[in-house]
């Protein structure tokens, strides 16, 4: 005959209950403690962030005050020159190159532009380079 024998072990259950309420306390605290970390991973990186928008703003705004300068720059050379003498203009490197027709009277520009003006005669035209970096540090304001 076999007899069973029930021992209820209230230490036993006690000790299985108290280890998976230590358990998910842990797991609470380890959540707690690593959202915490994250936020202000991303706190760092969102400032960084915007620190390099601003950074490019000015950027694009510097260049973009350039840009209209040259372009500005480039209008007072066809009226100095008449539009229907410049074959083309360009920037090149940094320099503004005109190419205009041997024709053209090109004593208005070395007036406005003088020795920083580079003038190269061929038989079929005039190229002129001017160095934009002088442009730019006669005309901006920062």
């Amino acid at each position: 005959m076999i007899i069973l024998v029930k021992n209820q072990n209230r230490k036993r259950l006690l000790i299985k209950t108290l280890s998976v309420v230590s358990l998910f306390i842990m797991f609470f605290l380890y959540y707690n403690h690593m959202s915490q970390k994250f936020q202000e991973e991303n706190f760092h990186l969102s400032t960084k962030l915007d620190n390099k928008e601003k950074e490019e703003k000015k950027l694009t705004s510097k260049s973009m005050k350039l840009e209209n300068l040259i372009a500005e720059e480039a209008k007072v050379l066809t009226e100095l020159l008449q539009q229907r003498n410049i074959i083309s203009i360009k920037v090149v490197k940094d320099k503004l190159l005109v190419v205009c027709n041997y024709s053209t009277d090109i004593e208005p520009l070395l007036v406005r532009y003088g020795a920083h003006a580079l003038v190269k005669n061929s038989d079929t035209d005039i190229k002129i380079a001017i160095d934009l970096a002088i442009i730019v540090e006669n005309r901006y304001e920062a």
